[in-house]
């Protein structure tokens, strides 16, 4: 397992732009004490900030989708974006220093400023994450939103003066990676290299794209989009200092770490584990209130969110490295999809419902609904893969007998001698020791109808007609 393979310590500059991210409302705290006096200032920020970001993700998904990646990933264009992210966190930083900046005036212009930076760099630096595979994003990823929930809670804990310092360091390195690769055209480069892979499949449209990508990698994103509802809606502060959506990334950072270096499927990790610890939160809630076991369900379930943020995210990378989707669609989904749950959780929170005991009786309904489904799925898995995969006999046994190493050289030197193109010759690899189209899927997260595409390319080139065929073909001396 070659987790550091790709790894670059400047990687480790998107640490940066996790503790500067606008639309993760922690990100704000160092401003939360100087903007609640700005009672004008806030919302005409917050909503334009969120409004803006579903709008534009929407907009650069759909540019993605339709092979326009190239437009949003020019030199300029991230340049300009980066120029805005530091413009827009000025005029912030302004209005919480100085009451004249106060004005929603400037709320709107520095909303719209980090709007649009914000989309622009996030899929700017998802391109650049995609050189990742699922296990190194998970460990990389683990990593990086850990040390930027520390940095959070650094600046919460700080002055505002000594956090202006830090932030005035942060903001700029978040942007110097992504602007400085587009410039130099690395990150179209990359995107076309990989993107050639994928070039024989059927092109889809944006819905069609979009609905494929939910296939690979729904549960984890459904949680990241339920986090981002729930901190809208509420803030939970542990012992009146720490608030629980910074502890709860540091926890499931800690949590993902070891867990990413087992030697198991990764996908396994959200189809069985976290389903499991989904079932111990819903009996932890089953107590009453005021008790222990619910006051530790409470909390315990930012850790767990925190843990399926770093899943969702290492998904979405591992996506974007399958070449399968764009990155721009990818992302900007994302961040549209984050933006838009987080503005429900902000409307949510002035309704009566959730005006009863701070709202966390209609949160603990939402969280429920979220374990119920995720337990639903994992219990759902298995009827969906028998349904999915031929079941291989005699030939599935036969491949799966041999030893790995020589099914696994059988498989490169059929791939040499048939043309199959690199990704066709890693899909080959999974076949020959007997594996569906499922597990194939998942190992690669790409959509299964992507893997049938290639696998039909597989059987032209190499002269068969049926998985038996196959795996026999590879069995053979």
């Amino acid at each position: 397992m070659q987790i550091s393979k790709y790894f670059k310590p400047e990687a480790l500059m998107f640490a940066a732009f996790l503790a500067t991210l606008p639309i993760y409302s922690p990100n704000q705290l160092l401003f939360e004490t100087e903007l609640l006096q700005r009672a004008a200032y806030m919302p005409a920020f917050a909503n334009t900030l969120l409004g803006a970001s579903v709008v534009l993700g929407v907009a650069v998904a759909i540019v993605s989708a339709r092979g326009r990646l190239a437009v949003i990933l020019r030199g300029g264009v991230v340049l300009v974006a980066s120029v805005a992210y530091v413009a827009g966190y000025a005029l912030f930083a302004l209005a919480a220093g100085l009451e004249s900046f106060a004005q929603p005036i400037f709320g709107v212009t520095a909303g719209l400023l980090l709007a649009v930076s914000t989309v622009v760099l996030s899929v700017a630096w998802g391109a650049y994450l995609a050189q990742f595979n699922l296990r190194q994003a998970l460990l990389w990823l683990a990593v990086m939103v850990g040390v930027a929930a520390l940095v959070e809670l650094l600046l919460s804990s700080v002055t505002f003066a000594v956090g202006l310092i830090v932030l005035a360091v942060l903001v700029p390195l978040s942007c110097l990676m992504p602007c400085w690769l587009a410039w130099r055209g690395r990150l179209i480069a990359v995107r076309e290299a990989g993107e050639a892979e994928s070039r024989s499949a059927p092109t889809l449209g944006a819905m069609a794209q979009l609905r494929q990508i939910a296939q690979v990698v729904a549960m984890p994103f459904v949680g990241l989009m339920v986090f981002a509802f729930m901190m809208g809606a509420r803030k939970f502060v542990l012992f009146d200092v720490v608030h629980m959506e910074v502890l709860g990334c540091v926890l499931g950072a800690v949590v993902v770490l070891p867990i990413c270096l087992m030697r198991t499927r990764v996908p396994l990790i959200y189809r069985v584990l976290v389903p499991l610890f989904a079932l111990l939160l819903i009996f932890l809630n089953c107590f009453p209130a005021s008790t222990g076991p619910l006051w530790f369900a409470a909390w315990m379930s930012y850790a767990f969110y925190g843990a399926v943020a770093i899943l969702a995210l290492a998904g979405l990378v591992a996506a974007a490295h399958a070449s399968e989707f764009s990155p721009g669609l990818i992302f900007g989904t994302a961040v549209a999809g984050f933006s838009g749950c987080s503005l429900l959780g902000v409307i949510a929170a002035q309704t009566v419902l959730f005006q009863i005991e701070g709202g966390g009786p209609a949160l603990l309904v939402v969280s429920t609904l979220y374990f119920v489904y995720l337990l639903a799925s994992a219990l759902l898995a298995p009827w969906k893969r028998d349904r999915g995969d031929i079941v291989l006999e005699e030939g599935a046994d036969a491949a799966k007998a041999a030893p790995v190493r020589d099914v696994a050289a059988r498989c490169e030197e059929l791939a040499d001698a048939c043309g199959l193109t690199p990704r066709e010759g890693e899909i080959l690899g999974y076949l020959g020791r007997g594996h569906g189209i499922a597990f194939v899927a998942d190992a690669l997260v790409i959509s299964e109808s992507t893997v049938r595409t290639h696998v039909k390319s597989i059987y032209k080139k190499l002269g068969v007609n049926s998985r038996e065929e196959l795996v026999s073909k590879v069995s053979e001396e």
